[in-house]
């Protein structure tokens, strides 16, 4: 439609989105500055929280008897609505140079896809209504009896969640946890320690076959130096030496998202219809089962045992190392080898899982003056840890590689990429490469697979793991301080290593559009290190950055799969913080009526060394992510 009168609205531009007619409302774009005049939003926020605590001691019953009572609750809502407009759209119709008239095309005329006056939009669905109830009674017992201390704790605490607007019948039940909770401690000397835990804890998602476990707990340590035989020359190297050790279980109830198992989860107005009666005129819905009751899942059970060591050496350097082992069992997982043929809606959990973790945690703190307007500080850390599956469901492969089983969780999964395809010769000529049913085969610049199984085409046989797990193996972090006369200067490094991630191709490829929402209307930018390394006619670089490129998704589906081509390591070290400070004088800082005045320079996320060079490794796959900032700050400290 063109416009050929004055109007009372603004006037907004933008397109048809490619492939619509004119009698459409599909709008290419996302117009900021409309979004931005259309209208308002309304939002209201309350929360209401109130504590009673009871403390009394009943010393005149026994000495070292105490008891605590505590009830709380927090009560949460929030709404919001919106009144605005629907932009009207407008794009250049004709223009006539000679005479320099032009007319504007209406691009959403379909009645009501553009408004002038308010309308009123309340969404359900952003309002959030809930209550949260918590009560929890102790009894303490701490007692010494000449070299022996004794000590114990029961703990017992329920708490319930209700959500006003859950959207299902089972979401809208309150949500309920009942726990029991014991502590027992022995000290001879103050050297010799043994602590006994245990935790009845009772759940509302499992059974009553199921819904209480006991997982105990017993742990021990020894300090070393404060014996005998530890001599004053012993004592000046290692002045205190502490041993430790615990072992015990630790339950888990939240698992998978089905909120109860034990209760079967029926839609009787869901599934597909049927017609029927005079002239077909009574249509009802089926039946559609969502869940099976299963009275037999139960707590996830890890059994952890905790070795330790604590040591200060030369009174100034704190060292802690400690080595632990974790076997979990009966891990909730969906069983696969049931057969279509028993006709199961519905699929099927079990607690059949297993998984073994190990791993090393240390820490270093380190202080020391050195003269008496120099000092240094120096503290970090180091965690290495590995979790493997060790009983995993799933189906029985041809092929050994395909197993979950022995592998490290979170372990990246796809192809083996060995080099792009010369031409569209040697594409036809190896296994094939076709992805989806209306796949396109690949062409010359396309990435070239492994046949790993060589049954002379790629697919999901072809898969395996590759690289190291998504989360790292290896994290670290240490920090510096140090002062010298009013100047004083703190730095702090943290890094990761052992660790894959994929570059995203779905969302980094240029051209073609991003499967986010917010993107929908738009294609992906060119990166640089793309543009300036991509395989081309002119560039037939078998091991170029990027392979060929493509107009569209589909065309390129064969370099978008997860695979070698795409990994990269994630490892990097950061200086995370920098600072540097200086403090006036004291009596400088007197005669302008401060007791202390310190300024100060810092700045957060400084510089990243790391193998990955195209973007921060810490943002992932993604390099159109909200990047990591660096941050710099100038700041005064003062004490009046």
């Amino acid at each position: 439609m063109l416009l050929t009168k004055k109007t009372q609205h603004i006037l907004f531009g933008n397109a048809l989105a490619p492939g619509s007619s004119g009698q459409s409302n599909a709008i290419a774009y996302v117009n900021p500055y409309a979004s931005l005049l259309r209208g308002h939003k309304n939002f209201s926020q309350s929360r209401m929280s109130a504590q009673l605590e009871l403390n009394q001691d009943l010393k005149f019953i026994t000495p070292g008897l105490n008891v605590h009572g505590l009830f709380h609750t927090n009560r949460y809502s929030y709404f919001e609505s919106s009144m605005g407009y629907s932009p009207f759209y407008y794009n250049i119709g004709s223009y006539d140079k000679l005479s320099n008239v032009y007319t504007l095309s209406w691009l959403n005329s379909q009645p009501g896809a553009a408004t002038e006056y308010l309308a009123y939009n309340n969404d359900p669905k952003t309002s959030s209504l809930n209550t949260y109830v918590f009560f929890q009674g102790v009894i303490d017992y701490s007692r010494r009896f000449g070299n022996h201390n004794v000590s114990s704790s029961l703990i017992g605490t329920q708490q319930q969640t209700l959500y006003g607007n859950a959207g299902t019948l089972f979401n809208s039940l309150p949500y309920r946890n009942l726990t029991l909770a014991g502590r027992a401690t022995y000290s001879y000397k103050s050297r010799y320690f043994l602590e006994f835990n245990f935790g009845y804890n009772g759940t509302e998602r499992f059974s009553s076959n199921n819904r209480y476990g006991f997982f105990p707990t017993i742990g021990g340590s020894w300090i070393v130096s404060e014996e005998k035989f530890w001599g004053n020359k012993l004592y000046d190297v290692i002045s205190r030496m502490k041993l430790r050790a615990s072992y015990g279980l630790v339950g888990n109830d939240q698992i998978g998202s089905q909120r109860f198992y034990y209760l079967s989860d029926v839609n009787l107005n869901g599934g597909n219809p049927a017609t029927f009666g005079t002239n077909n005129g009574y249509t009802r819905n089926g039946v559609v089962i969502n869940n099976y009751s299963n009275t037999d899942i139960t707590w996830e059970t890890s059994r952890q045992l905790n070795l330790g060591m604590e040591l200060t050496l030369f009174k100034n350097l704190n060292l802690v190392a400690e080595v632990y082992k974790y076997h979990r069992y009966n891990i909730l997982q969906t069983r696969t080898a049931i057969p279509t043929t028993v006709g199961l809606e519905s699929s099927v959990s079990a607690n059949f899982g297993t998984a073994n973790s190990k791993g090393i945690d240390l820490q270093a703190d380190y202080k020391q003056t050195l003269s008496k307007s120099l000092w240094l500080q120096g503290r970090g850390n180091f965690t290495l840890a590995s979790t493997k599956y060790d009983k995993y469901e799933e189906p029985q492969y041809n092929e050994a590689y395909r197993y979950q089983s022995g592998q490290y969780i979170n372990r990246n999964y796809g192809y083996i990429a060995e080099r792009l395809f010369v031409d569209d010769v040697e594409a036809r000529n190896s296994p094939t490469q076709i992805f989806s049913s209306n796949g396109v085969a690949p062409q010359g610049g396309d990435i070239k697979y492994r046949d790993l199984n060589g049954d002379g085409k790629i697919d999901g046989a072809d898969q395996t793991f590759i690289g190291f797990p998504t989360v790292p193996r290896i994290v670290y972090g240490y920090g510096l301080s140090s002062g010298y006369k009013n100047f004083d200067l703190s730095a702090f490094f943290q890094g990761q290593a052992q660790v894959s991630f994929f570059i995203d191709p779905s969302r980094t490829s240029p051209f073609i559009q991003s499967p986010d929402a917010a993107y929908a209307s738009g294609n992906t930018q060119l990166l640089k290190a793309f543009a300036d390394d991509h395989w081309s006619e002119d560039n037939q670089n078998l091991y170029a950055q990027y392979p060929r490129l493509g107009v569209n998704g589909a065309q390129i589906e064969n370099n978008r799969q997860n695979s070698t081509w795409w990994m990269r390591s994630g490892s990097f070290m950061r200086l995370k913080s920098l600072e540097i400070g200086y403090t006036l004088p004291q009596r400088i800082a007197q005669k302008m009526k401060m007791t202390k005045c310190r300024i100060y320079f810092n700045g957060l996320n400084l510089y990243t060394w790391s193998p990955f060079k195209l973007w921060d490794p810490e943002i992932g796959g993604n390099g159109f992510a909200y990047p990591i900032q660096k941050v710099f700050n100038i700041g005064l400290n003062v004490n009046l």
